[in-house]
């Protein structure tokens, strides 16, 4: 008999894409469990432009702020960017579309969330893979401890990364 697995599709958010490529003591509460389950189980991972882009932000502000030095940030970055390129698919929502602009209003009027974690949310709900369901449901993969709780709140599969066990593999 064989076995077999629900595939699923594991959605990163900008936090979770800085703990994969920045060694610093911020970045350590779950860094090697993330690692470990994005190399084991995550190919692809799934990831939003916009969250690209609020890793590289958050990269800034730690070399800004001195918390890495300028030769980390640059390694931080060039990992990113290789990380990215090599083991992500970018899904879009347009977020001209009046259910995406529906869906942000009522997120942020609900959660108090910014308009990238209200995209997580949102693509979860509306993009190609909200078929998915039961073992295959898609995982929203977050070190950002609200965003986590406003995505289960709306019915998202979720792992908090930094304080949960990774989920099960099935």
């Amino acid at each position: 008999m064989m076995d077999y697995y629900a595939i699923k599709v594991h959605y990163f958010d900008a936090s979770a894409l800085v703990k994969l490529v920045a060694d610093d003591p911020d970045e350590e509460p779950g860094r090697e469990a993330l690692r470990k389950y994005h190399r084991e189980y995550t190919h692809p991972g799934y990831t939003v432009s916009f969250c690209v882009a609020e890793a590289l932000g958050a990269l800034k502000l730690k070399f800004l702020r001195k918390k890495i030095s300028e030769t980390e940030y640059l390694r931080y970055v060039r990992n990113l960017l290789l990380v990215v390129g090599n083991t992500f698919q970018i899904d879009e929502l347009d977020v001209l579309l009046p259910v995406v602009s529906k869906e942000f209003e009522q997120l942020v009027g609900k959660y108090k969330l910014d308009f990238v974690d209200c995209l997580q949310v949102a693509t979860l709900k509306h993009g190609k893979y909200r078929i998915f369901d039961g073992p295959s449901k898609s995982i929203l993969i977050t070190a950002d401890r609200e965003l986590a709780k406003a995505a289960r709140s709306e019915n998202a599969r979720v792992w908090e990364c930094s304080s949960e066990d990774p989920p099960p593999r099935n």
